[in-house]
């Protein structure tokens, strides 16, 4: 049974899915939903998120599993994890059935389900690995989906986390991001870990290149369809007042966390 908030949530995300309204060109069929990270040489959103996962990835030192994707999406995040650890082992849970439809039908070897991060229904001590991309800034909260991926990581286990840190409340795209949890530092977005189990977090910033980046790389885009004609001026400004919004958001820092369960 889905909150009100998890409710408003999927029917949004599920829209933005279907529709791919505010979509620029080169975003393509691969699942991601993610802003990526934008080396110099990037040029196109697929690459950029593929680059995103490859930074998650490289934090974690097992390639067995089984590992655990949590905000899963449509299933980009779970087919790059399947490329790089045996399918049968990665699992991904979410809380749209719209998306998990997808998840299965994207990585049918992997092990999808309906399910919050908060409350999840796996035993203690099942998984090598627990991943989370552009997810945790819609958990309600933080604190809960952190207690639970410490639950559910074996002794020894790791967590990567690519995640948006506030530090005001979002006036934009308030039905996806009301009532964040907001942080005047990062010291104190890492308490946070510490508090619930994971004394070693590091952190990495990747604000430049992935949320400003983002920005910027949408922008070319959609002037570049403009210009040749792909989509009219009306669309063009649709497109501007979306990348608008997610530029003035009051993002403290765009972060991969990482750490360990002790042993």
């Amino acid at each position: 049974m889905l909150t009100d908030y998890q409710a408003t949530l999927t029917g949004s995300y599920d829209r933005f899915f279907r529709t791919r309204g505010l979509y620029v060109g080169d975003r393509g069929d691969t699942g991601y939903a993610n802003l990526g990270v934008f080396l110099p040489e990037t040029t196109d959103f697929a690459t950029a998120c593929d680059n995103m996962m490859a930074r998650v990835v490289a934090k974690l030192s097992r390639r067995t599993g089984p590992l655990l994707d949590v905000g899963c999406g449509l299933g980009g995040t779970s087919a790059y994890l399947a490329r790089h650890f045996p399918p049968s082992a990665v699992y991904g849970i979410n809380v749209s059935d719209y998306q998990i439809a997808q998840c299965r039908a994207r990585v049918p070897e992997a092990h999808f389900e309906v399910m919050p991060a908060e409350r999840m229904r796996f035993p203690d001590g099942t998984f090598d690995a627990v991943v989370s991309v552009e997810a945790a800034m819609h958990f309600k909260g933080r604190r809960d989906f952190l207690r639970e991926a410490w639950r559910v990581l074996k002794p020894g286990g790791e967590i990567v986390v690519a995640d948006m840190v506030f530090n005001d409340e979002p006036r934009a795209f308030r039905k996806v991001l009301a009532g964040q949890e907001l942080y005047t530092d990062l010291a104190a977005y890492g308490a946070l870990w510490q508090e619930c189990g994971f004394p070693d977090v590091q952190m990495e910033d990747i604000t430049q290149a992935s949320l400003r980046a983002f920005v910027a790389h949408f922008k070319s885009k959609a002037l570049g369809e403009l210009l040749g004609k792909k989509i009219d001026a009306a669309a063009f400004n649709r497109l501007l007042a979306f990348v608008s919004d997610i530029e003035t958001l009051p993002v403290l820092a765009y972060v991969i966390a990482s750490a360990r369960k002790p042993e």
